[in-house]
């Protein structure tokens, strides 16, 4: 199967998911309150954190998805280590963005304003020249969706910059006040499928051009990261700029033909297959893994699971909540999460060696190492 079969298959299944939560969540008729507030769980690591957005311009690129040709604009969100304790805690997402993924949820408008984060708005950066982690967002997605995997790693010690995939974002708001809502279709064939991973990719190469410009990150420590489509642009983001040292994919169908990823790279899923992981596998020639997660469904690798609750999601069809968000908790798929990602990074970017990534543990018994 290629890989435009595969996202084709991939959104087509999500698409009717999403539709059917619209539709279920219509017909459950829960009437809009406010939710209760849902912090989403504390880091785990000894160091405040802070965060900040960043406005990056690329004058070199000609937005290929805007309407009218201009440079390529994007968003970024950075989480880092910071040595406050005091000031305001930042907002999960900007309005236009909950109410983006509100929509596509069926959930009461505003009930994802109820989610809250940990990190401090705004404050100095604990250093310089941190270990950097790009994130790409699925397709639709938001930066802020894996705000607390992006919250522990820096608790850590890492740098994180999420970058919004302007037009391709659930919604995206500039500094001088203009949104840019979710715009670009899904892809039909194979050249429009690389085409829009080609995009991604060069824009976390924009942004990463931008961070070494102003010396907040180590240029000899840089790995890429995200979710569903995101995981492809980071494994074509470490194929095509060298300065990207490993690469891991959260839940994302690969390119078909499937070409290696020249730096250690990590796919950590649910339990299901894609014939493009097989291919990925049989190509490979680095450092890799591929880690399956029987409990995950394919937004558990997001932040979405604590949507639950103030988004009244509990209710819906069985099916439809476990392809969305499996059986394991919120807690649980946020530790997941975090503590394999962070063991990869360690070990590549730190060169902190961990057992976790080369034999199953008994602390974690629903990840398995299907390929390595």
């Amino acid at each position: 199967m290629s890989f435009a079969a595969t996202v084709r298959g991939m959104r087509s299944r999500l698409a009717g998911l999403f539709l059917a939560v619209v539709c279920a969540q219509a017909l459950l008729a829960v009437p809009a309150t406010a939710a209760p507030a849902v912090r989403l769980p504390r880091p785990t690591g000894v160091l405040p954190v802070a965060t900040s957005a960043l406005h990056v311009v690329d004058q070199s690129r000609v937005d290929s998805w805007a309407p009218t040709p201009r440079p390529r604009e994007l968003m970024v969100q950075l989480w880092y280590p910071t040595w406050s304790t005091r000031g305001t805690r930042a907002n999960y997402a900007p309005i236009e963005v909950t109410r983006s993924l509100e929509a596509a949820l069926g959930a009461p408008e505003d009930s994802l304003r109820a989610i809250t984060s940990n990190a401090l708005k705004d404050a100095p950066a604990l250093s310089n020249r941190l270990p950097l982690v790009l994130f790409s967002h699925g397709y639709a997605g938001s930066r802020a969706t894996t705000t607390a995997l992006a919250e522990d790693l820096a608790s850590h010690g890492y740098l994180v910059a999420a970058v919004d995939h302007t037009y391709e974002a659930a919604a995206v708001r500039f500094p001088d006040g203009r949104v840019i809502y979710h715009s670009v279709p899904p892809e039909q064939s194979p050249e429009d499928v690389t085409a829009a991973i080609r995009v991604r990719a060069a824009d976390l190469t924009s942004v990463l051009t931008e961070l070494l410009r102003r010396r907040l990150a180590d240029p000899h420590r840089i790995a890429a990261i995200g979710h569903s489509a995101g995981g492809a642009t980071a494994f074509e983001a470490a194929r095509t700029d060298p300065r990207i040292r490993a690469a891991a994919n959260l839940d994302g169908g690969l390119p078909s033909p499937v070409t290696p990823v020249p730096v250690p790279s990590l796919l950590l899923t649910g339990e299901w297959q894609f014939d493009s992981w097989t291919e990925w596998a049989s190509v490979q020639r680095t450092w890799s893994r591929h880690l399956a997660t029987s409990t995950m469904g394919h937004y558990s690798f997001t932040d979405a699971p604590h949507y639950i609750a103030p988004a009244n999601l509990r209710d819906l069809p069985a099916e439809i909540f476990t392809e969305l968000f499996g059986t394991v908790s919120p807690t649980r798929a946020t530790e997941l999460q975090r503590v394999y990602v962070r063991a990869f990074l360690d070990r590549w970017l730190r060169g902190i060696p961990t057992g976790l990534l080369d034999r199953e543990s008994h602390k974690y018994p629903e990840v398995k190492i299907r390929w390595r």
